[in-house]
């Protein structure tokens, strides 16, 4: 099985370059044969990712190295080929997709980890959501609409998270626009479908659809969610005062959130989300647009964990 590594330099504003070297000269140390190639710009994980899926069809093994956006862009390139398993060193700001599966945060026990894995044939079979909307594509751990879309635009448009991330504290930033921008943002009532049953809220603050317990760089949104349960977990926050809402975000890191009557949790494969307002959209930290959009689970991919 051929190796290729995905590298994404700029993640973790820079510092994934010199855990790239690092992680270099240890394959070299260790013999191991492996091709690398690197993305310059949003959208290159996709586009190389796919490019070289389609040069063959003997098995070939990816591990994106960079933050969830990386593995989110890799996956997009590769989701529809069989003969492809993928796998991930976790080198960005949030890494959830690493707790999603479950392997090591530290990006030295991820590598031994990935390669063992990668000699041992260890595969598991991972669900892949789409998403359909302004834009469409695929999803590795979640789909947010509202105030966490909201959130996570800002965050990524901050000069604060290229500073945090220098002083180790990136996931920080999160926190640090949802306390900013709390007491300015209003919630919007919202349509749910799920599997057909639809309902209907009146003040949503947030809507997310998980395919794992993790986002946010390490919050529970969704603590009972399974990876290869082929259905997502739902979880909507309605009608909840601003000062409740901040000490939802202080339980969400341990999955208390859920026992809040304002927190509103389903299980099902085929979700629409519609709003009265063009709510902002985004899929494992990425901005897809605004406006409504119908998410999907409908088939499965395998990764190395």
């Amino acid at each position: 099985m051929k190796l290729y590594f995905i590298v994404n330099p700029s993640a973790k504003n820079g510092k994934c370059k010199k855990i790239w070297n690092k992680i270099e000269r240890m394959l070299q140390q260790q013999h191991i044969c492996y091709r690398v190639v690197f993305t310059q710009k949003q959208g290159d994980g996709a586009k190389l990712a796919q490019q070289i899926a389609e040069q063959t069809n003997e098995p070939i093994a990816f591990i994106a190295v960079g933050g969830d956006g990386t593995i989110h862009e890799v996956m997009n390139g590769v989701a529809m080929y069989s003969h492809v398993t993928t796998g991930y060193m976790p080198a960005g700001t949030g890494n959830d997709f690493a707790r999603g599966i479950q392997i090591p945060i530290k990006w030295s026990e991820a590598l031994s980890y990935m390669l063992s894995s990668v000699k041992d044939g260890h595969v598991d079979v991972y669900d892949i959501g789409t998403f359909k909307g302004a834009k469409q594509g695929v999803f590795v751990n979640n789909v947010g609409c509202g105030f966490d879309a909201h959130i996570s635009r800002k965050v990524n448009a901050s000069k604060w998270k290229y500073i945090l991330n220098r002083l180790y504290l990136g996931n920080f930033v999160y926190m640090f626009y949802l306390l900013k921008e709390l007491f300015t943002y209003e919630p919007t009532a919202v349509r749910v479908t799920v599997d057909q049953r639809q309902y209907t809220f009146s003040k949503v603050w947030l809507v997310t659809v998980a395919n794992h317990p993790y986002y946010g760089g390490g919050m529970k949104i969704a603590p009972f969610a399974q990876p290869n349960d082929q259905q997502f977990d739902v979880i909507v926050v309605n009608d909840v005062s601003r000062l409740k809402l901040l000490a939802l975000f202080v339980t969400v890191f341990w999955g208390g959130h859920i026992k809040m009557k304002e927190v509103h949790t389903f299980q099902g494969k085929h979700i629409y989300i519609r709003s009265h307002m063009r709510l902002p959209v985004h899929a494992d930290g990425e901005q897809i647009g605004e406006g409504e959009i119908t998410i999907s689970v409908n088939k499965q991919v395998r990764v190395f964990r």
